[in-house]
């Protein structure tokens, strides 16, 4: 698998590393992919993924615990990969996002593997505004590497809410109120939704919540970058 990841990682970020611009073989280069801040499963609760557990169940997800099931991330969302998805997002630069995309997927689990994936996804007029949805981008090479089938239109975004970083924790949660839908039958079936930062998780858990009611037996986050 190592070296097919490494074949497509060439294929799509070719010559350049994409945090430095260095002469570089894969996405990123042998200077700085050792250095980037990477989550670790070992230290994080197993289904919100919030840090400094030792891998057990945070305190919230004991007392109150999200729709989704399980949290995977390939990184801390710091610097300089803050930067990279704000630049993704926000200055148009795309194409900085399907490398992390195949970073993320270099770490999802191979046993209970989903049976699916499902893009997070933008309302329309969101998607109109940015001209892409960078959990689509994120998640093109991730159902490519691990053949996976990826839905990027049946969870549907129906509450066009206000951007979430502009929101507390508790506003959050209320901002995403039945925010999405599914419009197919995921009966007996383990799902995973992609998107690229999970912060206090409000978006996740909704989008779960609508994939639940649908049928899904399990769902995972599968996301580039947790908050620490």
């Amino acid at each position: 698998m190592s070296n097919f990841i490494d074949t497509f990682l060439n294929y799509i970020a070719p010559h350049q590393c994409i945090l430095c611009a260095a002469p570089s073989s894969a996405a990123l280069c042998t200077a700085c992919y050792p250095s980037l801040p990477r989550w670790e499963a070992s230290n994080s609760c197993p289904r919100c993924g919030h840090i400094n557990t030792q891998g057990h169940l945070c305190g919230a997800c004991q007392t109150a615990p999200p729709a989704f099931d399980r949290t995977y991330a390939a990184f801390l969302y710091t610097e300089p990969i803050s930067s990279l998805i704000q630049a993704a997002k926000f200055a148009n630069r795309w194409s900085l996002l399907p490398p992390l995309g195949a970073y993320l997927a270099q770490i999802t689990p191979e046993e209970q593997r989903p049976n699916r994936l499902i893009a997070l996804p933008l309302h329309p007029a969101r998607l109109r505004e940015r001209g892409f949805n960078q959990a689509v981008e994120i998640a093109r090479p991730i159902a490519k590497l691990h053949q996976l089938p990826l839905e990027i239109d049946t969870l549907q975004r129906i509450k066009n809410t206000e951007h979430q970083a502009r929101l507390n924790a508790n506003a959050r949660w209320q901002n995403m109120r039945g925010a999405f839908v599914y419009s197919g039958n995921l009966t007996g079936q383990r799902v995973a939704i992609i998107d690229d930062v999970m912060t206090s998780g409000a978006s996740l858990n909704a989008a779960a919540k609508a994939l639940k009611l649908a049928g899904a037996i399990e769902v995972q986050a599968w996301v580039v970058a947790r908050t620490p």
